[in-house]
């Protein structure tokens, strides 16, 4: 059971205004990845987004561009609570909005099948 001294200190997380919060970065720098290729999973109390590279890496001991194979390169796994995930959704959300009526639509990306010819 909550307390109200707890309870204070919750309604006073609650109320603070993130553009008033000084941000500091590691020593070491902000760790940064590049994906290609997104996926979640959850929990009664988290969401977890998966982000990985889709990649060709060569067939055992063959480095020739003929023979290799795709494969997915997990980078990153960022485990948000509920809250925050719909935050982040409402966010996102925005910005691909903004950016649709610049830009146009974003249609899915197609590829092409391949024609059997090299590539130079």
């Amino acid at each position: 059971m909550a307390t109200d001294e707890n309870m204070k200190g919750f309604e006073a997380a609650s109320k603070l205004d993130l553009k008033t919060v000084p941000l500091a970065a590691p020593e070491d720098g902000v760790f940064s990845a590049y994906s290609n290729l997104v996926n979640l999973d959850w929990t009664l109390t988290d969401v977890r987004i998966r982000f990985a590279e889709l990649i060709q890496v060569p067939n055992g001991e063959s480095s020739i561009w003929a023979d290799q194979h795709i494969v997915m390169l997990e980078r990153v796994m960022v485990t948000l609570p509920w809250h925050q995930a719909k935050y982040l959704c409402n966010m996102l959300s925005g910005v691909i909005q903004n950016y649709e009526a610049l830009n146009g639509e974003l249609k899915p990306i197609k590829l092409p099948t391949g024609s059997g010819k090299e590539d130079s």
